[in-house]
């Protein structure tokens, strides 16, 4: 099968960015769909004009099976080539961006705005939306519910697998202590100073635990101001395909998300986490509770409540055998949950469209 795969949106690029989120969801999506047998076709963030252009190009080359792509905001001109073409067409929807626009910008929807995603949500055969949050948007606009596929954002369990402690090798860190994780690009939703608080709880009710982040941001700051520079370890930026070994000398990992920038993520670190056999720690936002089922694959507490989540992280602290336990079940847990058996389900549905396609008398369009 020929799949044409489709990011419109520069500022996610796999070339010059490949550790950045996104573009490691594009990379896991392209390489997934070529693990299943597929010939990938890639189209990067270009004009309307020339996508249209190469898009035409490359099915007169070989007719395109389906047309995947990640939704960047306004952009249609890859829709209107599968409708006009009659390629099955799948849609990958990661936030509402119209509503983050509005909501950033501090100002409502233009005219038009909400009706011309309506469009553009409406030419694809398929939406797959990363969590129930962004399906429910996309009904707002009028997709039916049947036409909806929500799948969370997977993990490559290749990459993120248990390990051990030996990438801190050298480091000043006692065997007893608990080393709670966490890995990224800082961003302000992320609630990370909320973290930081409870780690300076903790260690101020004696709790033997250190603070080791991965990754890019005001990390170093944030700790030095908060008086815990001497708890934090720090590992600048790596590779991803070597981030987890990183994620693997996690014994926890907390979330910080209150729920005030939007409930609709899907966090990649969260998923990685758990592969590595990490104890994930979160709060009750959006599907966080459904990712995470408390009690058997990691912790749920009460957003907004640093109370809750020092609590929490004590708990498990004070119990090594139950986050054994929690840390084997989270791992089992996700290991269905791969970049691969998302593009299977998708080639699977692309062949059921175009079986249906050859029952028609004729080429139909929306």
């Amino acid at each position: 099968m020929r799949v044409a795969c489709v990011n419109a949106d520069p500022g996610v690029s796999p070339r010059d960015k490949p550790d950045k989120g996104a573009s490691v969801h594009v990379q896991a999506m392209r390489r997934a769909f070529s693990e299943c047998g597929a010939t990938v076709l890639e189209f990067e963030h270009k004009r309307a004009s020339e996508l249209t252009l190469a898009l035409e190009e490359a099915h007169a080359g070989g007719a395109l099976d389906l047309l995947y792509e990640r939704y960047a905001l306004g952009a249609d001109s890859a829709g209107r080539f599968a409708r006009a073409h009659d390629v099955p067409y799948v849609l990958e929807v990661n936030a509402p961006l119209l509503s983050e626009k509005a909501q950033h910008q501090g100002q409502g929807f233009r005219a038009g705005d909400r009706a011309r995603e309506a469009q553009i949500f409406g030419r694809a055969d398929r939406l797959l939306a990363v969590s129930s949050r962004v399906a429910a948007y996309a009904q707002e606009l009028g997709v039916a519910r049947e036409r909806i596929l929500v799948r969370a954002n997977a993990v490559d369990t290749r990459l993120f697998r248990p390990g051990d402690r030996s990438v801190l090798r050298g480091w000043d860190v006692p065997e007893t202590a608990v080393i709670l994780g966490f890995h990224g690009r800082l961003r302000a939703w992320h609630g990370f100073e909320r973290i930081a608080r409870s780690v300076r709880a903790l260690s101020e009710s004696g709790k033997d635990v250190r603070l080791l982040t991965v990754g890019s941001g005001e990390y170093a700051g944030i700790l030095a101001a908060l008086g815990l520079a001497h708890l934090g370890l720090h590992r600048e930026w790596v590779a991803h395909d070597e981030v987890g070994q990183w994620v693997a000398a996690f014994d926890l990992l907390a979330l910080g998300y209150d729920g005030s920038l939007g409930d609709y993520f899907s966090p990649l670190k969260l998923a990685e986490a758990m592969a590595c056999g990490v104890v994930p720690v979160v709060p009750d936002v959006g599907d966080l509770p459904r990712l995470v089922v408390h009690g058997q694959t990691g912790w749920v507490y009460q957003a907004k409540d640093d109370h809750a989540l020092t609590q929490a992280l004590a708990y498990l602290i004070d119990r090594p055998s139950l986050r054994a336990r929690l840390g084997e079940a989270a791992s089992k847990s996700v290991q269905g949950s791969s970049w691969t058996a998302i593009a299977a389900e998708l080639l699977d549905f692309a062949r059921q469209q175009a079986a249906l396609r050859a029952t028609r008398p004729g080429k139909g369009s929306r």
